[in-house]
C-alpha cells in the first residue's frame, strides 16, 4: 500500500513520526510539506525570518484565492504522479476542493489526524471536507463533531515513538549539559510563564527556541534557546529529576504529545489533570497530576525530596507508554477504522 503523509517534516515533528512509523511497518511512504509562496527566500528563513515569512504567506493565502490555489497545485501534481492508496493529512489548511481533487485523482481514502486543539481550527476547512475519517486527540472535539455535525470523528490520542523516545544512559558530559531538577520542553507564552514563574529560583531548564521578545518574564534566563528533538529530547528528559508538563488552556479534556514523549523517554513527570488521563495512565502510580498552580509547587517540592518514589513511578509510566501509547498502536487503530488490513510486522 502506498501512503502519502501531509505535514511538516522536521526532527520529532508529528508528520515525521507518522511517516517513519509507517515505513517501519513496511508501507511505501511518501511525504509532502505545504508549498511556500516564497521558496527562494531560504537565506532569510535560515536567519530567523521563517516565522515572519510564514505569517506573511498565511495572510496572502487567506486574502487571495488565487494564492491559495497556487500553493496547493504541487500537492495535486504529487498525487497524480504517485497515485496513493491512502492519504493522511495533519494540516488544518487544506481546502475542501483539494481533498475532493485528491480522491478524484487517486481514488484514495483520505483521513485527517489533527494534532492541535480547537482554538487552531483556522478556517474550519476540516469540517466541510469529504474526509473518510477525522481523528482528534481531544474527546470533547470528537463528541461535538459526531453529535452536532454527524461527522466521522474518532478519538485518537497522540503517542510516543520508541525509536527515539526511550531511556538513555547519559555520559558525564551529557549529564552536565542536560542535568537539572526541573525541565520543560516547548514554546513560551503567558499561560505557561505564569505557571512556571514560581520556579524561578529552582534549577529549571526550559528547552525550546521560541521565547517571544514581547513576553516580560523572570524565566528568560532559564530558557535554553535550543530545540531538543528525538534522541536529544530523550537525553534532556532523562537528565531532569522532574519533567513538568503544562497543557495549553484550549485543551479542554485532552492531553498533549509531551505527556507520551516524557513517559516514553522514562522521565518522572508531573502533568495537568485532564478528564481523559485515567484511561491513559493510572494517576498516582504511572503519572502524577496537578489541578492548581499551588498544588504543582507542593508536588514538585515533595518529589524532589523523594527520588525512590520518582523512579518507581517513572518506570511504571515508561512501561505503559511503550506498551499502549506508540505510533504503531495508533496507526494500526486508524487503519482498522478505515478498513485497511493493519500491519503487524
Amino acid at each position: 500500500m502506498k501512503i502519502l503523509v501531509i505535514g511538516r517534516q522536521f526532527p520529532d515533528s508529528f508528520a515525521r513520526n507518522i511517516s517513519e512509523t509507517f515505513r517501519d511497518m513496511g508501507y511505501d511512504v511518501f511525504t509532502y510539506q505545504e508549498s511556500q509562496l516564497f521558496p527562494r527566500l531560504r537565506p532569510v528563513r535560515s536567519l530567523g525570518g521563517d516565522r515572519v515569512l510564514r505569517e506573511i504567506e498565511s495572510l496572502l493565502i487567506r486574502g487571495f484565492p488565487k494564492m491559495e490555489e497556487r500553493v496547493h497545485r504541487p500537492l495535486l501534481r504529487l498525487v497524480t504522479k504517485i497515485k496513493p492508496d491512502f492519504v493522511l493529512n495533519t494540516y488544518n489548511s487544506i481546502p475542501p476542493w483539494v481533498i475532493d481533487a485528491i480522491k478524484d485523482i487517486s481514488g484514495a481514502k483520505v483521513a485527517l489526524w489533527f494534532p492541535d486543539h480547537l482554538a487552531n481550527f483556522g478556517r474550519q476547512y476540516i469540517l466541510t471536507s469529504s474526509y473518510d475519517a477525522l481523528f482528534f486527540k481531544e474527546p470533547y472535539i470528537v463528541r461535538i463533531l459526531k453529535d452536532k455535525l454527524e461527522l466521522p470523528a474518532y478519538y485518537l490520542p497522540e503517542c510516543c515513538n520508541p525509536k527515539w523516545h526511550h531511556r538513555i544512559e547519559l555520559s558525564p558530559q551529557e549529564q552536565r549539559r542536560y542535568g537539572c531538577d526541573l525541565a520543560i520542553a516547548g514554546n513560551m507564552y503567558p499561560w505557561r510563564d505564569k505557571i512556571l514563574s514560581q520556579f524561578v529560583e529552582y534549577d529549571l531548564r526550559i528547552w525550546g527556541d521560541n521565547f517571544p521578545h514581547w513576553l516580560n518574564s523572570p524565566l528568560r534566563g532559564k530558557f535554553q534557546n535550543h530545540f531538543v528533538a528525538e534522541l536529544e529530547k530523550a537525553k534532556a528528559f532523562n537528565a531532569a529529576k522532574i519533567v513538568i508538563n503544562t497543557i495549553h488552556y484550549a485543551e479542554i479534556e485532552g492531553v498533549n504529545c509531551r505527556l507520551f514523549e516524557a513517559a516514553g523517554c522514562g522521565a518522572f513527570q508531573i502533568t495537568d489533570w485532564k478528564e481523559c488521563l485515567p484511561e491513559l495512565f493510572c494517576p498516582g502510580e504511572e503519572i502524577i497530576t496537578y489541578r492548581t498552580r499551588r498544588e504543582l509547587k507542593e508536588l514538585v517540592d515533595y518529589y524532589l525530596a523523594h527520588p525512590e518514589e520518582r523512579e518507581k513511578i517513572a518506570i511504571a509510566s515508561y512501561e505503559r507508554a511503550h506498551r499502549d501509547h506508540t505510533y504503531r498502536n495508533r496507526l494500526n487503530k486508524m487503519l482498522e477504522v478505515l478498513h485497511f488490513v493493519p500491519s503487524h510486522s
